[in-house]
């Protein structure tokens, strides 16, 4: 069961040649899409391609502006208006009145260039090629401390200090990979402060997420045939509008994505509470009743990233004027402090974890060429 990443976006080099590394299988997601607007199903064809034109559109060298602004003087009709919101308030977790506009169209020309309308999933689990990462260290000259949370960043030019609430990890180099939502509530202090990257962090913004899974003793939707292949439902229900099966994996699950405003709602809920809430989204979608539903039940299991303090929220996206945010958030600091994670990724994979992947290495490789300079000068 995942509670975080599950898809692999496009073939992106990161992930393909981990996968191969570990025997990690990759299987293709398939199915059709099912659309239910005002409590119809609906044929969407046209309308997805209408919003496929208008982010072609998307300005490139204009003048930054928020989605919101660019969708309100497109002269679109109403229903394309909202198909594409509830697009980039899904997919990006995005507030549109946020988005940078020239930001989507980076991403969208990003995501085209390693085949992102083609998705997969790791049969096994991501769990196995973060399995595969740590294989691959060799522990004569690496420690992996688990369950140790740090709370200060002590760093001058040459050494850094880790410190948790019983140890402290000293060097003369450290990668930050903290993520975006915990940059930005200051609960790992920096001494001194990272004066330098403040604006490219108020640049940014973290999309809230919440995602459910409910398990079911076999797949009940199927005996409707129209959705006997379903893979993804889109709907405007208020609570969780998107919904995605195994296919073509197995399971009996059906996986409800509430993500922007969708997941704001669920603030403060309990886990009880917001499984509760995609319950009653099912049912309402599925036109079944809600103790029907239950009795199906075998499980269900969800995750709130805006409540955990090792993530604050899901990922990240650029506000407007926020284009060079992510290059300015990864630059190194004095040769000594290095910055990786997917917000610190400026070439459109932001929110992957390819694009997670990918500012590691680039980190690593900056690491090692301050590393190898200081060596020449020395010598």
């Amino acid at each position: 069961m995942e509670l975080g990443a599950e898809f692999v976006h496009g073939r992106p080099d990161e992930i393909l040649s981990l996968a191969a590394e570990g025997a990690v299988p990759l299987v293709p997601v398939k199915g059709h899409f099912r659309r239910k607007t005002n409590g119809k199903w609906v044929e969407a064809g046209h309308l997805i391609e209408k919003v496929d034109n208008l982010f072609a559109k998307l300005p490139a060298e204009e003048p930054d502006e928020s989605f919101q602004y660019y969708l309100d003087r497109s002269g679109e009709d109403e229903e394309v208006k909202q198909q594409a919101l509830r697009y980039v308030e899904g997919f990006h977790a995005a507030d549109p009145s946020l988005i940078s506009t020239r930001s989507l169209r980076r991403d969208s020309e990003a995501e085209e260039a390693i085949d992102g309308d083609h998705q997969y999933r790791i049969a096994s689990g991501y769990a196995n090629l973060v399995q595969t990462v740590a294989d691959q260290v060799d522990r004569k000259f690496c420690d992996i401390v688990m369950n140790t949370t740090v709370r200060e960043i002590v760093w001058r030019q040459g050494e850094v200090i880790a410190r948790a609430s019983k140890a402290e990890y000293l060097a003369p180099r450290a990668i930050i990979t903290l993520p975006l939502g915990v940059l930005k509530t200051n609960s790992v202090v920096f001494s001194p402060e990272l004066k330098e990257k403040q604006n490219a962090i108020n640049l940014l913004e973290m999309g809230p997420v919440i995602r459910v899974s409910l398990c079911f003793q076999e797949k009940f939707w199927e005996r409707d045939a129209e959705m006997a292949d379903l893979s993804f439902l889109f709907t405007d229900d208020p609570q969780f509008p998107t919904w995605w099966t195994s296919n073509a994996l197995p399971y009996p699950i059906l996986t409800g994505w509430a993500a922007g405003p969708n997941a704001r709602k669920h603030a403060g809920c309990t886990n009880d509470e917001i499984i509760q809430s995609a319950v009653q989204s099912l049912a309402r979608i599925m036109e079944i009743a809600e103790p029907e539903l239950r009795k199906q039940m075998t499980g269900s299991f969800t995750h709130d990233w805006q409540a955990d303090p090792f993530s604050r929220g899901a990922y990240s996206y650029a506000a407007v004027g926020g284009m060079n945010a992510a290059q300015k958030l990864a630059e190194p600091v004095a040769n000594t402090l290095y910055f990786a994670g997917e917000a610190t990724n400026s070439d459109g994979y932001n929110g992957t974890v390819h694009g997670a992947i990918a500012t590691g290495l680039r980190a690593a490789k900056e690491l090692l060429q301050s590393l190898q300079g200081s060596k020449r000068k020395q010598a």
